[in-house]
């Protein structure tokens, strides 16, 4: 009975010892952390992270000591979200990715809310910035998934969509293309992000102006035609667009389309009559066409400028014999 009672009191008396060295240890951790600070992050935050697990493991903390574990819960979101932004400025997007995942999980865990929805925010971008990355670098199928892996979490990420259809581009997938390029529209202008709408719309003006013009080459004029009504769809006003369609309508005689759109080129362009030559001999044309001598021959005269000064001055003398 007297060797029970004296190993329960020498129990009691290590354990008091143990505690108290364990209050220690969490305040030395926690000094450990800070002086690391300034010099490297990284060890930092385990440090502070050693320290919150030291001060957990024990039932009652000193006042010392439950003031440096709150301290500590304090600093490693902090310092997660520190090295989550340090590994984006590297270009370490997996580094930031891992990071402000960390953040999140322990603003949460710890109180700091505000930093963890910042965090949860940030991860979609850092994405696509990836996703950009890889395009640059033409790994086309990597640069997809990344995009992808950013709109698995944010799928309105308006440039994320516009990501895609500058890929599917390059991979030569048209339809996907443009299913990629009018989501991104459509989210852009839904959340009013009039960056990524400007540069989609541009995008798809771009694209489907240059194809026309290549059908037009090609002398496929029904896909030019298809292609110049889009790119004015996604807001393509330039006289150049108009002139191309007023010359297709001219050639499928439809006389009345083609002298709209022509008027149209005319009144957006604001270059001089030399500049302007192009317009006024389609539009002679034009009139030619549809039996209006006297309209026709005050086009043509307006189109007596280089290069079209001789086939126009054929016209005026020759086939319509203006003024006779």
């Amino acid at each position: 009975m007297k060797i029970s009672v004296i190993t329960v009191i020498l129990f009691m008396s290590a354990m008091a010892v143990a505690s108290s060295q364990t209050d220690k240890d969490v305040i030395d951790s926690y000094n450990k952390a800070v002086q690391l600070l300034k010099s490297d992050t990284k060890a930092s935050v385990a440090a502070f992270e050693k320290c919150v697990s030291l001060a957990d493991e024990i039932e009652e903390l000193g006042d010392k000591a439950a003031e440096s574990r709150k301290l500590a819960q304090d600093q490693i979101p902090k310092l997660y979200y520190k090295l989550a932004v340090e590994a984006y400025k590297k270009r370490d997007y997996q580094g930031a990715i891992d990071n402000f995942r960390k953040t999140s999980e322990t603003g949460k865990k710890y109180g700091n809310t505000a930093l963890a929805r910042k965090s949860e925010s940030l991860i979609p971008k850092i994405y696509y910035a990836w996703g950009k990355q890889e395009y640059a670098k033409k790994n086309f199928d990597k640069a997809l998934q990344i995009f992808d892996e950013g709109l698995g979490i944010n799928p309105n990420l308006a440039s994320a969509w516009l990501g895609k259809a500058l890929v599917y581009d390059k991979m030569k997938q048209e339809d996907k293309m443009k299913d990629a390029a009018d989501k991104a529209i459509e989210i852009a202008s839904n959340i009013n992000d009039r960056k990524t709408l400007n540069a989609a719309q541009k995008f798809m003006r771009n694209y489907t102006y240059n194809h026309a013009v290549l059908a037009i080459q090609g002398n496929k004029t029904d896909e030019a035609l298809k292609y110049l009504q889009s790119s004015i769809a996604y807001g393509n006003n330039s006289p150049d667009v108009y002139y191309e369609l007023a010359k297709i309508y001219t050639t499928k005689e439809r006389y009345n389309e083609a002298l709209r759109n022509i008027n149209k080129a005319i009144t957006l362009d604001k270059g001089n009559e030399i500049v302007k030559a192009r317009y006024y001999y389609t539009l002679g044309k034009i009139y030619k066409k549809t039996g209006k001598k006297e309209e026709a021959c005050s086009a043509f005269k307006k189109a007596l400028h280089p290069p079209y000064e001789e086939s126009a001055k054929y016209e005026i003398e020759n086939v319509l014999k203006c003024g006779k």
